[in-house]
């Protein structure tokens, strides 16, 4: 059994067509666009006709940056590091799924990531630390030796499906100024789309604000 760690976002989304996991699991850690997330996972994976399964553990105390609402910390190489954040997303995973024979945790990792938890020695470590555990269980990451754009194309992933992914880092609802939402507009660009998350930013942060994919 593959299962997929599964936020909406677009490397995430281009996984799951590519690799078309037994399931998929988005999970709230207590991120600030976690409603976002959720809804374009659960329409992404819906479409695709893929199960999702979705659980909710709350770390906020624990986050640090714009994902949490703070302030960068001076370890991130990049504003939006939650410490620690993809080994706690592994072990999820292996938990909720290890009883069901569960064989691989596909992680979105692409080749520009600049955080520790998304370049090649921590993934090695990671998988092999799953592996020492009851059922043997595989941590892969398809993408890493690709960047965004390359993940993109060697996938197939079909355009009209990157209107539905959502990547912004501190909202609900897009606001069309964090590196997520760069860097969407920027995806999108490239594809001859528009991305409505220029709009939002001059929309007042408010839940009736008309929703853009980040």
């Amino acid at each position: 059994m593959k299962v997929l760690l599964f936020s909406g976002g677009l490397d995430s989304t281009a996984l799951a067509w590519w690799q078309r996991p037994d399931a998929c699991l988005f999970v709230d850690y207590g991120q600030r666009p976690a409603a976002g997330e959720r809804a374009a996972a659960t329409s992404i994976a819906a479409e695709f006709g893929l199960r999702l399964e979705t659980l909710q553990v709350d770390l906020s105390a624990l986050g640090l940056g714009p994902l949490a609402g703070g302030e960068p910390a001076a370890l991130a190489r990049a504003p939006e590091w939650w410490p620690y954040r993809n080994q706690i997303l592994v072990t999820l995973a292996g938990m909720r799924f290890v009883a069901e024979g569960l064989s691989e945790i596909l992680i979105g990792t692409v080749a520009t990531d600049v955080h520790a938890d998304g370049r090649a020695p921590f993934l090695r470590t990671l998988d092999r630390l799953m592996r020492l555990q009851e059922g043997g269980v595989r941590v892969v990451a398809p993408a890493r030796h690709l960047s965004g754009p390359a993940l993109l194309a060697a996938s197939g992933l079909p355009a009209s499906a990157l209107g539905a992914t959502f990547s912004c880092h501190v909202m609900e609802y897009a606001c069309g100024r964090c590196r997520g939402c760069e860097k969407h507009r920027e995806t999108l660009r490239s594809f001859g789309l528009r991305s409505d998350a220029k709009a939002s930013r001059a929309a007042p942060d408010r839940p009736d604000a008309a929703r853009a994919e980040g």
